[in-house]
């Protein structure tokens, strides 16, 4: 299932200025775009889903498909979103979170993977070959001392 990362930068973007049913048209397009940025997404069902008037969810849509000179993406002069073949509409910035979210992931994952191979290591250097020490913890613990050459 497809899905579009949620940036904290929305939080400081200008699209904050244009008000609700911008800010809810913006999310519901972000939420209904496929793997490559484009949504089936029109004002009509926006409006139905929002409970907002057409006319209001067609001013959001305006908004959106309008150059915006003080936007940080200033890819396709600024717009968040223009229109394709087919009625989709393209988001523009799409492509660009979904790196940075990927890139993350992907660091987030190498750290967990080298905390459980450091793991492992240090169970490893620990736990004593010898049967012996293994079958009677009690007598000898996890960590035998006299084999403690032998263990690694």
């Amino acid at each position: 299932m497809p899905w579009t990362p949620l940036d904290s930068g929305l939080m400081t973007s200008t699209l904050l200025k244009e008000g609700p049913d911008v800010v809810a048209i913006w999310a519901l397009l972000m939420a209904s775009a496929d793997k490559v940025g484009e949504s089936v997404m029109t004002p009509s069902s926006a409006a139905s889903l929002l409970r907002i008037s057409d006319d209001r969810a067609k001013a959001a849509w305006l908004i959106l498909t309008s150059p915006d000179p003080e936007s940080r993406n200033q890819e396709y002069g600024g717009r968040r979103m223009v229109p394709t073949e087919g009625g989709k509409w393209f988001l523009t910035s799409h492509e660009k979170y979904q790196h940075l979210a990927s890139r993350a992931a992907a660091t987030e994952r190498q750290r967990k993977y080298e905390a459980r191979q450091a793991a492992k290591a240090t169970k490893k250097a620990k736990t004593c070959a010898y049967p012996q020490c293994a079958a009677n913890p009690t007598k000898y613990g996890s960590y035998c001392e006299g084999h403690e050459r032998d263990a690694v």
